[in-house]
């Protein structure tokens, strides 16, 4: 999240464009790749899937520290290599979803992902501060080895985890075409599945065309440096740990489709506060940290509730192709955002970018309002 784009800026001087393009590169898989995705985690045994696609990471990102050591690192290998990690990750990201309702009752399903979403900001909360100290100590290729042998101890750590089998889809006369159309029908048939889906989209739309202007407003207009930049992110990623947290005792209280839209915006109000303040230094580095900050914190409220709607609504064996329908549709707007961000940065400003799609992040609320959700208190998962 941190080393692969530094790596562009520092070492190959990377402009907007070229950062919202390596942003997108790491995204598009979600949108070519997902669907087909899906049918190989229906069919295949899970646990099978996720070790093949850790280690196909691990491989993959050692081959960028290698090549700076030897002097041959370029923007093009950048690009290759996050679309190939940005496919290995789609495939373990649907595999890892599919696994959750297989060992879970429908009962746990909310504190569960909780608990999943306390851990994943726990981790992007220790990540950046941990790749900042190894990109000043040492150099952003570094910070990529350490994360490749991240990989490593995960393929290492699979194997010891119970796993029950899935009942996989076994539906030899159907074609793969056919069983992604099933999965896609799936999603927007339903029209809480497709709300849900749409606003998580718009969302995270927005919140990569922000995201390809953010590091460089961090590292050109602000100078911060990578020690202070990775502090930032992980202070920021600590919000997604309080919002993860306080997520199922709000949605108990206030109900599922109030908690979804609260969650949004919440989001898009810590992203208006990316931009705003430039000097003195200590106050731009307080503005940035208290954005990414009150970010997560909607980010964890909204997830915890809207990722077991699909354990809810979608029966085992179609799992892994709705995750990746949804995923489809979800990232690959992520990576037109990405483009759209770095393009609209590079015409106006860093600035400009950062708080017109915090505004237009708002847009997403809407799916939810117009939809059975809005009075939803919950789905009696």
């Amino acid at each position: 999240m941190l080393a692969l784009p530094l790596t562009a800026i520092t070492l190959l001087d990377a402009g907007p464009a070229q950062a919202g393009l390596l942003l997108a590169c790491g995204r598009a898989p979600c949108l070519f790749v997902s669907l087909f995705a899906g049918v190989i985690v229906d069919r295949l045994p899970l646990r099978r899937i996720l070790l093949t696609a850790n280690l196909v990471m691990a491989v993959t990102l050692a081959t960028i520290p290698l090549c700076a050591s030897l002097g041959h690192l370029g923007m093009v290998q950048l690009y290759v290599t996050t679309v190939l990690v940005g496919i290995a990750a789609v495939i373990a990201d649907v595999a890892y979803l599919a696994c959750i309702p297989t060992v879970l009752d429908r009962s746990q399903l909310v504190r569960a992902q909780s608990s999943l979403e306390f851990s994943q900001a726990t981790a992007m909360a220790a990540g950046p501060l941990l790749a900042g100290w190894l990109i000043n100590a040492f150099s952003a290729p570094t910070a990529i080895l350490a994360d490749s042998v991240s990989f490593l101890l995960a393929a290492a750590l699979l194997s010891l985890v119970p796993m029950r089998a899935a009942s996989c889809s076994a539906a030899p006369s159907s074609t793969v075409l056919v069983q992604m159309a099933e999965g896609l029908a799936s999603v927007f048939g339903n029209p809480v599945l497709r709300a849900v889906t749409l606003a998580t989209g718009t969302f995270v739309f927005w919140l990569n065309a922000y995201s390809a202007a953010f590091l460089l407003h961090l590292t050109r207009n602000l100078e911060f440096g990578s020690r202070i930049v990775g502090m930032v992110l992980g202070i920021g990623a600590l919000g997604g740990v309080v919002g993860a947290a306080g997520s199922p005792w709000a949605g108990r209280t206030f109900g599922l489709g109030p908690v979804l839209m609260t969650g949004l915006a919440v989001s898009a109000a810590g992203m208006s506060l990316g931009g705003l303040l430039t000097a003195p230094w200590w106050a731009a580095v307080a503005c940035v940290a208290l954005s990414q900050f009150i970010l997560w914190i909607g980010q964890g409220l909204y997830h915890v509730q809207q990722v077991p709607i699909r354990y809810g609504l979608v029966p085992q064996h179609l799992q892994g192709r709705v995750n990746a329908s949804i995923r489809c549709v979800v990232w690959g707007l992520g990576s037109l955002g990405a483009l759209v961000g770095g393009a609209a940065a590079a015409a106006t400003s860093l600035r400009t970018m950062l708080l017109a799609s915090s505004v237009l992040g708002t847009a997403s609320i809407l799916w939810i309002w117009r939809s059975p959700l809005r009075r939803m208190h919950s789905l009696h998962l």
